[in-house]
C-alpha cells in the first residue's frame, strides 16, 4: 500500500453504483445527487500508524479514518452509522461494513500506478458495482 500514499484518484466511470444505494436503501434524491458527482480518493497514513482514506467532491469531504485490521465505527455519507473494518492483501485495501440490521457490505479497492478499480458487493444483492478512476497530477 505504501507506493500509493498521496495518490489522487478521479471517477471515471461507475457500473451500478445507483443499484447498491438503492439496495442500502439511500433516498432517491441523494442518489441522483451521489451518482452526478465524480469524487477524488487518496489515500495517506498518519503519524500514529493509521490511515485517512480520503473522498473530496465539491460539495463535500469525507475521511474514513482506521487502522489495518482493526473494527471502527464509520458514519456513511447517508448518515447511517455502520462498523467497519479494514485490511489489506496485496494491492488491494479491503473494507467490509456491517450495518445495524446485520446487512454486509465489501468495498475492495484495488490499486495500480494508473488506477484504482474499487469493486462492491453486499450480502443479499446479487449485482456487483464497479467504480474506476484514474490517477490525477
Amino acid at each position: 500500500m505504501e507506493k500509493y500514499l498521496g495518490k489522487k484518484y478521479k471517477l471515471k466511470t461507475s457500473e451500478n453504483f445507483e443499484e447498491y444505494l438503492k439496495f442500502i436503501d439511500v433516498g432517491l434524491l441523494s442518489r441522483k445527487l451521489v451518482t452526478a458527482l465524480s469524487p477524488v480518493s487518496v489515500l495517506t497514513k498518519n503519524d500514529d500508524g493509521s490511515y485517512s482514506l480520503t473522498m473530496t467532491t465539491p460539495i463535500r469531504k469525507v475521511v474514513i479514518t482506521f487502522k489495518l485490521g482493526e473494527e471502527f465505527d464509520e458514519d456513511r455519507p447517508d448518515g447511517v452509522k455502520v462498523k467497519s473494518i479494514m485490511r489489506v492483501d496485496g494491492d488491494a485495501l479491503i473494507q467490509t461494513q456491517i450495518e445495524e440490521n446485520g446487512r454486509k457490505s465489501t468495498h475492495v479497492r484495488e490499486f495500480s500506478d494508473k488506477l484504482l478499480t474499487v469493486t462492491t458487493t453486499a450480502e443479499g444483492w446479487d449485482g456487483k458495482c464497479i467504480r474506476i478512476y484514474e490517477l490525477v497530477n
